[in-house]
């Protein structure tokens, strides 16, 4: 076999695209080298003698229509798939006579009016003896039977075949896999998003897609995520930043202010490079991004619900309204008119009674129990 011919086809083979292959132009250049008319891929389901076509060329569709309904007797496979299993690739020549072969169903129904008289078999995938994929490459009476040189490019051919092959079906599975774990994302009723390292928007399920919408988020136009605020939207970045440069790092919790600049919103941003490709067949995923919006009570309401539940007092419970609603330390006290050392004190004691040690954590205990 000419030699071009040879990498013409390794080209063929490593040029599909993985992830939505397409067979047609590598079974065309199989049928021009090995002088056949007629090439499928096929799998085939605990009988060997039953299977089906998933691509092939030179056959038309009534053709296609006869091979399902007789696919079961394929004389071929009944005298061949012991060689084909164990050897990995089988051709005709000696599996049975001319005549017997002419009597059955499936040589007068199917192979006679596709015009085979020949064939060979490569075996791409077997997972069980009744679990196969087959390439099968076929010519009719006047190209003879497969010399040996044909047999030794096929066999030659074959482990590449085995490769590209397992490598679809893999990434295929990997594809179902994450198709459900977003679908399964979408029942919930929280907002959630996979971001890749560079914080771009990879998916968003509904109840997030509804709080974008509603531009609780945005997106940039290169696709990053991004907060309106534009403080907030600055420690976003600074907290991806982190989580990219290292995936041990803890989960980040920020909070969403509106442009205006009033709390509407809590974001918390996790690690998820090794789970996400292990587990959900996300492998571009680096965060996992649950947001969450806000609908704070008003001032008249809050602070008896801070008293009850937490036990402040009333100008703790004032305090713990205005952190939540964003203020700094400095700004509580020029509202309520008091020093900053008597903010400071009154922040100490809403440590002790939450059981927190910094201002960042206290706020996000305050948000994520106080409105469950």
């Amino acid at each position: 076999m000419d030699r071009r011919r040879s990498t013409s086809l390794l080209d063929a083979i490593y040029g599909m695209d993985l992830r939505a292959p397409d067979w047609g132009p590598l079974l065309t250049l199989l049928a021009a080298t090995f002088r056949s008319h007629v090439v499928a891929l096929q799998v085939h389901d605990k009988h060997p003698r039953r299977g089906r076509l998933t691509q092939s060329i030179g056959l038309s569709d009534a053709l296609l229509k006869v091979h399902r309904n007789t696919s079961c007797q394929r004389p071929w496979f009944e005298r061949g798939v012991g060689t084909l299993l164990s050897q990995g690739i089988a051709d005709d020549r000696g599996l049975m006579e001319d005549d017997e072969l002419r009597a059955t169903r499936y040589h007068a129904e199917f192979m006679q009016p596709a015009g085979i008289a020949h064939g060979m078999a490569l075996c791409l995938y077997q997972h069980r003896p009744g679990d196969l994929a087959v390439l099968t490459i076929n010519r009719g009476a006047a190209e003879g039977c497969f010399d040996e040189a044909e047999l030794a490019l096929a066999r030659s051919l074959l482990p590449h075949l085995r490769n590209v092959y397992v490598l679809q079906q893999r990434l295929s599975w990997l594809e179902g896999q994450s198709q459900r774990f977003r679908s399964t994302l979408d029942q919930l009723s929280k907002g959630v998003a996979m971001l890749d390292a560079g914080g771009h928007l990879l998916f968003c399920n509904s109840a997030a897609g509804q709080m974008e919408a509603g531009r609780l988020f945005a997106r940039h136009p290169d696709g990053r995520l991004t907060l309106p605020y534009a403080p907030d939207d600055h420690r976003l970045q600074q907290a991806l930043a982190k989580l990219a440069a290292d995936t041990a790092a803890a989960p980040t919790v920020l909070q969403i202010h509106s442009r205006a600049g009033q709390l509407c919103g809590m974001l918390k941003l996790c690690p998820a490079d090794m789970l996400a490709g292990a587990q959900w067949s996300e492998s571009r995923v680096s965060v996992i991004a649950f947001i969450k919006p806000l609908e704070l009570p008003a001032a008249t309401t809050l602070t008896p619900t801070l008293r009850t539940q937490w036990g402040f007092t009333p100008a703790e419970a004032r305090l713990a309204q205005q952190l939540m609603e964003g203020l700094s330390l400095d700004e509580a006290a020029e509202c309520t008119h008091v020093t900053k050392n008597t903010v400071r004190t009154q922040l100490r004691s809403l440590f002790d009674k939450t059981e927190t040690r910094r201002q960042s954590q206290l706020v996000r205990v305050l948000l994520e129990l106080s409105y469950v």
